[in-house]
């Protein structure tokens, strides 16, 4: 089976989103492609069922594959196209089993992608027809590196994040205590923590990669097979050089101090960033490594390719 034809139904966002990379990334690799904007069909279809529109717009197309970004589609219209059509989720977050609406879409659709391998088993258990596991990516056009002289996005230490949970937390209070911190996103002001920008757009992000010594990652999980937020890739495809914390199976993926390098715990994290801002030429070096690593192995292009070639796969077999 080649699938030529698509539709792709997620929640766009003109300068920044994955929901865009993934839709572009698939115009490469498809040959049509009709993007559902779910919340834009929902505002310039107010006066009617917009899950009608939806579902006739998909009838209308008789696609090939219907993807969908997270759960972007209303949960009548999966129901009404998943035994007509091949079906399949991306979902980027690692809530997994505990998420029990997407335990309801994935009964549904022949495919589920998910960012970790640790909730395969119990996705498939709970009766998701066919977990995979599925890594994220870089943008190859828009995570780039964007050279800046300007000392507004300059600092020893960045991290771009909210504060969602409280190991993030302490681990910034006490990176700024003894280090030049600067954060960017939503939220910091209460925890004595200067917010330097509330959203941070593609272009932004890039420009604290360059002009920072060290982007910090501190992802939600550290008991997650596989899984590493997204900001890992578009920290190396924008040529930052990035300290994340560890996580089962990043070894997997990644060379420790040639591509990225990682922490297990504070006192780790802390002695790296120490030993990272004496050392340039090799911060510089891995940054280097990273970014060649990143847009040569994991863009969009990747991940949609996988996507795509995994589900034409499959149907062939069967």
């Amino acid at each position: 089976m080649l699938i030529r034809n698509t539709i792709f139904l997620g929640k766009s966002k003109k300068k920044t989103g994955n929901t865009r990379f993934m839709l572009k990334a698939l115009q490469r690799r498809v040959e049509q492609v009709v993007f559902l904007n779910l919340p834009r069909v929902k505002k310039y279809y107010f006066w009617t069922d917009y899950r009608s529109v939806i579902l006739q717009k998909i009838l209308k197309q008789n696609p090939d594959l219907v993807l969908i970004y997270s759960k972007d589609i209303p949960y009548s219209v999966l129901e009404k196209i998943s035994s007509k059509y091949k079906t399949a989720i991306f979902f980027p977050d690692p809530d997994g089993p505990s998420d029990q609406k997407l335990i309801r879409y994935g009964a549904l659709v022949d495919y589920l992608f998910i960012t970790n391998k640790t909730h395969l088993t119990d996705l498939k258990s709970k009766g998701v027809k066919n977990p995979i596991y599925c890594m994220q990516g870089c943008d190859r056009d828009t995570h780039r590196i964007i050279a800046t002289a300007n000392k507004k996005w300059a600092s020893g230490v960045a991290f771009i994040g909210r504060p969602w949970q409280e190991n993030r937390v302490s681990l910034l209070q006490a990176i700024n205590q003894r280090y030049d911190l600067k954060t960017w996103g939503a939220q910091w002001r209460e925890y004595d923590l200067t917010c330097l920008k509330t959203r941070v757009y593609p272009k932004e992000y890039a420009k604290i990669c360059y002009a920072a010594k060290i982007i910090l990652g501190c992802d939600q999980s550290f008991e997650l097979e596989g899984y590493f937020s997204n900001r890992t890739w578009i920290t190396l495809g924008c040529g930052g050089f990035l300290l994340t914390n560890y996580n089962p199976g990043l070894e997997k993926i990644f060379t420790k101090g040639e591509h990225l390098e990682w922490y297990h715990d504070q006192e780790e994290c802390l002695a790296l960033i120490d030993y990272y801002l004496k050392h340039e030429d090799r911060r510089k070096q891995i940054a280097q490594n990273g970014y060649q690593f990143a847009h040569t192995y994991r863009t969009y292009d990747h991940v949609m390719d996988e996507i795509i070639s995994h589900i034409e796969n499959s149907h062939s077999a069967g």
